[in-house]
């Protein structure tokens, strides 16, 4: 075994190439049959209870596949197990916050030479499912993107879209690949109008693109996972594989280890409330499966390429050293990346979490935000 044995890891890691190749229904791209819905994070507790954003989350999924005929019989399925809740990395599909996969779902495939990773395919702007309110727009929402958005975006990926070009040009203009991707949603738009947009549910999926500034970063998130899975199985490597939250715990993976989860309880993310938050609103715990890009090495550990979110986080932030904890330095996009558990624990602090901040009670979005990791789980 070398004497470093995350050196052939990162080497892996540096390698994926990650593109945007298809759309594709989550019935047949997962094989995801049955009453059956994907949440993000690691296992629940308690899967017929699951925190108040993401049961809203459930209903209206179940409401949109037509399992129930109205929210009180959709929590009864819930509530009865008749409805399971399953976590999404069990089917290779990464969701944000607490957005939900059913099989009706349109997600967006993302590959590298073989590897899959799937996306949940964003709506736009307006009520979003992943913000975990009860707001019965969203089922709009989510008819439009199964009926409209899919067949849009199958047009538009009339050739797979080079996810990270787009992410170094983005990482220059002021982006850290999570809390901040208005560049890259820019670029990503750009991109595709200039392929095939003469049909109506093309235009359609140009515009939904465009109106949400955040667009790139379900894509992006499976992007991030296919690199650090291709570390897994590593004797000896100290890098993360998998990060991410369910609201009630932070879950995360080592190479060495393959499928065994270290936990804490999920930590506040806090930040500055945005306009238009519910009112007196309280901060909640982290939530969703993108973590993934703080393990990565941007995010919380990349905060040092977007000087606006530094300014906005400033008196969230005890200091920026994150790039401390970063074992390797990515060839393409020219950054240091990949966490190291091991160099976490030689720095004495904790890496940091960038991401929104979605309302414990289930009234929706507050905001962006940052928090610390658990230190228990370095231990």
């Amino acid at each position: 075994m070398s004497a470093n044995p995350n050196i052939e890891a990162l080497e892996r890691m540096g390698a994926v190439r990650p593109q945007w190749t298809a759309v594709r229904e989550a019935r047949t791209a997962l094989g995801l049959e049955g009453r059956v819905l994907l949440h993000a994070g690691p296992p629940l507790l308690d899967p017929r209870r699951p925190p108040p954003p993401m049961l809203n989350a459930a209903v209206l999924s179940c409401l949109h596949e037509g399992w129930a005929r109205d929210e009180a019989e959709a929590e009864n399925m819930l509530g009865s197990g008749a409805v399971r809740l399953e976590p999404s990395y069990s089917r290779n599909v990464a969701t944000p916050l607490v957005a939900m996969v059913s099989p009706r779902t349109t997600l967006a495939e993302i590959a590298d030479r073989g590897h899959r990773y799937f996306a949940f395919l964003g709506t736009g702007s307006g009520p979003q499912q992943r913000f975990g309110s009860r707001d019965r727009a969203i089922l709009e929402r989510l008819a439009f993107r199964e009926a409209t958005l899919q067949k849009g975006f199958q047009e538009l990926l009339d050739a797979p879209v080079d996810l990270l070009a787009i992410a170094r040009a983005a990482i220059r203009e002021g982006d850290d690949l999570h809390n901040r991707l208005s560049s890259a949603t820019t670029l990503l738009h750009a991109l595709l109008s200039t392929r095939k947009t003469d049909s109506e549910a093309a235009k359609a999926a140009l515009r939904t693109v465009a109106e949400a500034p955040l667009y790139f970063l379900n894509v992006w998130m499976p992007a991030c996972q296919l690199a650090l899975l291709s570390a897994e199985g590593a004797p000896g490597c100290t890098l993360v594989t998998r990060l991410c939250a369910n609201g009630e715990r932070i879950g995360m993976q080592v190479a060495a280890s393959p499928g065994k989860w270290i936990t804490a309880p999920a930590t506040l993310v806090r930040g500055p409330f945005m306009k238009g938050a519910p009112e007196n609103p309280q901060f909640g715990p982290a939530t969703g499966d993108s973590g993934v890009i703080d393990a990565f090495g941007l995010g919380g550990q990349g905060l040092r390429h977007a000087p606006s979110l530094l300014a906005a986080f400033s008196g969230f932030l005890q200091g920026d050293h994150s790039a401390e904890m970063l074992a390797g330095f990515h060839p393409i996009l020219e950054t240091p990346f990949a966490l190291d558990t091991a160099l976490v624990k030689r720095s004495g602090r904790a890496p940091l979490l960038s991401t929104g901040m979605v309302s414990a009670d289930g009234r929706g979005l507050l905001g962006r935000g940052i928090c610390e990791l658990p230190a228990s789980l370095f231990v």
